[in-house]
């Protein structure tokens, strides 16, 4: 039985709260968990991380925003965050997906002795861009040398760990499956609260409805959804919402192309993002390179059916006829509308994939048991260090 230590810890993500994403809550999660355990934690991003305007997140915590030298494609590169690693001195560094550089810089900062974790957010790079293509063959043997820093990765589902081990030469050892996770019960919201909100919102609760949350970026494919919706399901009686912020010309083209029956939030409070998911019917998420995204959780915990790609882990969640719909990466609006008309013509099988969803959630993706599972990592493998 491994003992129970206070722990320095170091989080090194890209990007971190404010700003909106993926691997910005589950850091932000992991760091409450590890200081309610009694750790000290700090945590290492980049000034990035400060630019979305349209956040409403806070922060707390030792956070350090190191200067961003330069940035492609969301992927900065940071001297000053280097040096804070390169001179700093923590029981454990916990690194976040091996795509970025900051996390290979950050592999090549912490010391040689260091006790070195990391989350493998996606175990692959997928895009329909032949220039990010080129970048990840590029990339490969940086990854490869982030692997060989670290002396255990996490990945979200099986098929992740698959994937990695098909991949890279890593110790399957030195692999385990710890999934995302939320905490169900703060994402319940009582029947007066979803029908203000369908008040607030102008929502007709006789009218099905179908939720899309997701950053606004061409990754998550939000135009496909449109698409979906407003060419392929043209005589359909239902109300389609999009919940998520981007880029203000991309954006305004996504509305250009949607008809009345598409409405779009922006970023939203978070009570009232909960309230979303239980004022709909159906889900709809579209992303091509992921781990495993909370949103999928929160929609399957409002006991909603999921129409997904096979992005990352989702399909360790989402098993194609029993919670929800799979289609292909990258999505087809065609497809999608298919998926969605088939929900929405069965009342009965929504009820019947929704109730299962909530209890896959609650009985495999609750916070606190991932939380406990990576802390008792850290404890393990802190101890082996002191013994050898």
């Amino acid at each position: 039985m491994t003992t129970q230590t206070t722990l320095d810890i170091a989080q090194v993500p890209h990007l971190y709260r404010p700003s909106i994403g993926g691997i910005e809550n589950y850091v932000y999660r992991l760091n409450r968990s590890a200081e309610a355990a009694g750790h000290d934690v700090t945590t290492y991003t980049t000034d990035r991380s400060l630019q979305d305007a349209s956040s409403q997140s806070t922060v707390d915590g030792r956070v350090h925003y190191c200067d961003t030298d330069l940035s492609l494609l969301r992927n900065p590169v940071s001297r000053e965050l280097y040096r804070r690693l390169d001179a700093s001195d923590h029981d454990v560094y916990h690194l976040h997906s091996p795509w970025f550089l900051s996390t290979l810089e950050a592999a090549h900062a912490i010391p040689d002795d260091a006790t070195t974790v990391m989350t493998v957010h996606s175990a692959e790079i997928t895009s329909t861009s032949s220039f990010v293509r080129a970048l990840n063959t590029v990339y490969r043997p940086f990854a490869q040398y982030v692997f060989d820093r670290v002396d255990h990765s996490f990945v979200q589902g099986a098929t992740e760990r698959r994937r990695l081990l098909d991949r890279f030469d890593v110790d399957p050892a030195s692999v385990s499956v710890v999934p995302n996770a939320i905490h169900p019960a703060e994402y319940d919201v009582p029947d007066a609260d979803v029908r203000a909100f369908q008040e607030e919102y102008g929502l007709d609760p006789d009218v099905p409805t179908v939720l899309f949350v997701s950053r606004l970026v061409p990754a998550k494919h939000p135009d496909v959804f449109v698409d979906a919706v407003t060419d392929h399901l043209p005589d359909t009686d239902l109300q389609a919402l999009v919940v998520g912020s981007g880029d203000d010309a991309y954006v305004d083209d996504l509305r250009g192309r949607a008809d009345d029956r598409i409405q779009f939030y922006g970023t939203l409070p978070f009570e009232d993002l909960k309230a979303s998911y239980h004022a709909s019917d159906l889900f709809v998420f579209l992303g091509t390179w992921e781990g495993l995204p909370t949103v999928i959780l929160e929609a399957m915990n409002a006991r909603l059916p999921v129409v997904s790609t096979a992005a990352g882990a989702i399909p360790d969640a989402v098993t194609d006829g029993e919670n929800g719909t799979i289609v292909s990466s990258p999505p087809d609006a065609r497809a999608v509308a298919t998926a969605i008309r088939y929900y929405l013509d069965l009342p009965s099988k929504r009820v019947a994939v929704g109730d299962r969803n909530r209890a896959t959630v609650r009985e495999t993706y609750r916070w606190e048991t991932v939380a406990g599972t990576i802390l008792s990592k850290y404890n393990t493998l802190v101890g082996r260090a002191g013994t050898e």
